[in-house]
């Protein structure tokens, strides 16, 4: 009579197990939480701040229509976008772990970053895009009037809703991942708390300053390299 093995419950309800044990899984985790703290940091630093001095109309106009205007934005959407397949890799490899303890959450902060992403994206297009259409018009017109209309742009209320919920939804995210990571006790799970803060300051800090901004970008930073460290310590301790 042969015995035949059959697989756990957990491996046939969990598909992520086998493919969380892959160090590639890791890796690109990692890569996506470092790419994003690069991306997010670039963004005030690169970012033109004529609108937050009082320049003459020309030179708000000339930095409005620049590329380091578009560039820079490019890259805080660039950032958020990456928050979610980072956030579902690191799912996938507390998934791995016995118990698979803070995936669920996970699961919630991944969808949640997601949505929040694609909503706050479409604000920025309008920053992006839009408020370069008027600076360049201003500029080949010599019609410094046309700038007036980049605040009604700015204040369009649907446009400053979807902006609004997307970033909390974000900030939720944040929140999610660092209680996720605490819970399934891995090594370095206090970086999830770094990490959270800057997710959860990324609403609050656009009211203020170029300095606070930038400190807010360094901030940004800091928490999705040290959770990239931490992606890394926890595959090497699978290995």
């Amino acid at each position: 009579m042969s015995i035949t093995s059959t697989p756990s419950a957990g491996a046939e309800t969990d598909p992520t197990r086998g493919l969380a044990a892959s160090p590639v899984v890791a890796r690109w985790t990692a890569v996506a939480f470092a790419a994003a703290s690069v991306l997010w940091t670039l963004f005030p630093l690169l970012r033109p701040w004529a609108d937050k001095v009082v320049p003459a109309p020309d030179g708000l106009a000339a930095a409005w229509a620049s590329d380091a205007w578009v560039f820079a934005h490019l890259c805080g959407i660039a950032a958020l976008g990456l928050l979610a397949p980072a956030l579902l890799g690191l799912r996938s490899l507390l998934a791995a772990r016995p118990g698979g303890r803070g995936a669920t959450l996970l699961t919630w902060a991944t969808a949640l970053a997601w949505i929040g992403a694609a909503g706050a994206s479409l604000y920025y297009g309008a920053e992006i895009f839009g408020i370069r259409t008027f600076a360049e018009a201003s500029l080949r017109r010599g019609d410094a009037s046309l700038l007036d209309e980049v605040q009604v742009l700015r204040e369009q209320p649907t446009a400053t809703v979807l902006f609004g919920v997307g970033l909390l939804l974000i900030a939720v995210a944040g929140v999610l991942a660092a209680i996720a990571l605490y819970r399934a006790r891995v090594p370095w799970a206090w970086t999830g708390v770094v990490f959270a803060a800057g997710l959860v300051l990324v609403l609050p800090q656009f009211f203020f300053g170029p300095e606070v901004r930038i400190a807010h970008g360094v901030l940004f930073g800091i928490g999705c390299l040290v959770v990239a460290f931490a992606v890394t310590r926890l595959s090497a301790r699978r290995r």
